[in-house]
């Protein structure tokens, strides 16, 4: 009596179990897709594969816009395989009823986002899977800083894809942002900070943070930079320089004309 309670225990578990299989499934969908990273630039394959086997007689390619999504790609189970935007720069690399792999060469920014693949079958309905490409650009950062009088103005600049965000640390310093877009869709964020010497009692930090990585520039606090500019090297070595020079020049004259006056 025992192990038939434990068989129906064990059947009722797996039957939830494949309620559940079967519930997931339908809310999921049957297309198995994979998102992929590409730096700005590069080349990269995007593929949906149909698990569940039906009559598929088309399968679409649209690149998901906000507001209207972008039909880029089709293969028809008659006609074939027919990119219908940015011909030279994409193509298939698989297509069947079943398995669909489309090539992007040169990524542009313009390529980042999401991507739908559409099978269509009869009667089942499409089945659609939803595959992303997020494009990057290596993050490149400069940190520069002038000093007028008592006042520091320090420039923080960082040209990435996507948006570098910059912070300043002590985070009470106020900041103003400049964003740039560049010619090849990297965006240059510029941060630029105008404080007074004496308020900065340590280092004034720089932190750019881009995909996930960040990066610190230092600037000198007061105690370090007080040295700095408090005995200026560069105008008293100069003023030594031109100092000897006018000692050695007047010497010479000297010197010629004492030997015109003796006769020589």
């Amino acid at each position: 009596m025992r192990m038939k309670r434990i068989y129906s225990t064990r059947a009722l578990q797996d039957l939830a179990l494949c309620i559940i299989a079967v519930m997931f499934c339908s809310t999921q969908g049957t297309v198995m897709t994979n998102n992929q990273d590409v730096e700005l630039g590069g080349n990269v394959t995007l593929r949906c594969t149909l698990i569940q086997h039906h009559d598929i007689y088309q399968v679409t390619w649209k690149k998901i816009k906000t507001g209207n999504d972008e039909n880029i790609a089709t293969y028809n189970k008659d006609a074939g395989p027919s990119v219908l935007k940015y011909k030279d720069r994409i193509n298939f690399t698989v297509w069947s009823p079943q398995d669909s792999a489309i090539n992007l060469s040169n990524v542009s920014t313009e390529d980042n986002g999401c991507y739908q693949c559409i099978f269509l079958s009869f009667p089942e309905g499409p089945a659609m899977g939803q595959p992303c490409l997020s494009v990057y650009d290596d993050l490149k950062s400069s940190i520069s800083y002038n000093i007028f009088g008592n006042h520091l103005s320090a420039n923080c600049s960082a040209t990435g894809f996507p948006r570098p965000n910059i912070s300043w640390f002590p985070p009470e310093v106020d900041k103003k942002e400049t964003d740039i877009v560049n010619p090849n869709g990297t965006l240059s964020v510029i941060s630029n900070i105008f404080v007074s010497i004496s308020n900065v009692e340590q280092e004034l930090i720089c932190q750019v943070i881009h995909r996930g990585k960040t990066k610190i520039m230092k600037l000198p606090g007061k105690e370090k930079d007080q040295t700095k500019n408090s005995f200026p090297v560069v105008p008293v070595l100069l003023g030594v320089i031109l100092v000897i020079l006018v000692i050695v020049v007047g010497i010479c004259c000297w010197r010629r004309q004492r030997k015109k006056h003796r006769g020589f």
